[in-house]
């Protein structure tokens, strides 16, 4: 199925979208890499790129806003705007809970953290990687009107959260296991709360998903 969606969104906002998405997955693939540096034991690169992860979700937010504006201004289906502007949402979401995990990894001494936990954490981490590659993927499909393939995208994040769902309840697992040896609450509790942020990113990529659907449906109805 190929559609002309440039008839339901304009092509100038249809850039900006691209632009927006391509940023936030470049602050999550940030986030990624500091989780590898520091696995590598490269403290220095690692606070580097947390550093270009916070900037990178401030660029992303002032796209988003541009975003918003351009909605507001041009002439634009009331339906399509309304879901342009929860896909927005729904994607600051995943960069605001992926902007809680940088938190918590500036926070916890993540190399003395158990293995076990160490690799949920880093699982999430590639997952959520995936799911806002994914997205992105799906958005430049739909502004070329490659609606199918929009769909076969947000399948696959559908099966990317299912994933993160093992891996979250692997993480638990391992905090009710070595909790005693970590010894300090605390840690315990920051610990849950970063895996709960990673989970929750990938839970909002999947929301973006169901978002795209809708908005396949409505160019699909226009043709």
């Amino acid at each position: 199925m190929v559609k002309l969606f440039v008839s339901v969104i304009p092509s100038e906002i249809s850039k900006l979208l691209i632009e927006y998405f391509s940023k936030v997955y470049e602050m999550v693939e940030g986030f990624m890499n500091a989780i590898s540096s520091l696995n590598m034991v490269d403290v220095q690169n690692a606070y580097k790129h947390l550093e270009d992860s916070i900037k990178l979700d401030t660029e992303a937010d002032e796209l988003r806003r541009a975003i918003l504006e351009k909605l507001s201004s041009d002439s634009v289906d009331p339906a399509v705007r309304s879901d342009i502007a929860r896909l927005l949402r729904m994607m600051d979401k995943v960069s605001e809970w992926v902007k809680e995990a940088l938190r918590y990894l500036d926070l916890v001494p993540y190399l003395e953290i158990p293995q076990e936990i160490k690799d949920s954490i880093e699982g999430l981490a590639k997952l959520n990687l995936d799911a806002v590659k994914t997205v992105r993927e799906a958005v430049e499909e739909l502004v070329q009107g490659r609606l199918d393939e929009v769909y076969k995208h947000c399948i696959a994040v559908e099966r990317i959260e299912e994933e993160a769902d093992e891996i979250m309840h692997r993480g638990r697992r391992g905090l009710l296991k070595y909790g005693p040896r970590i010894g300090n609450p605390a840690l315990v509790i920051m610990l849950r709360d970063f895996l709960k942020a990673l989970e929750n990113a990938i839970d909002y990529s999947e929301d973006v998903a169901d978002t795209l659907r809708v908005l396949v449906a409505r160019a699909g109805s226009r043709t």
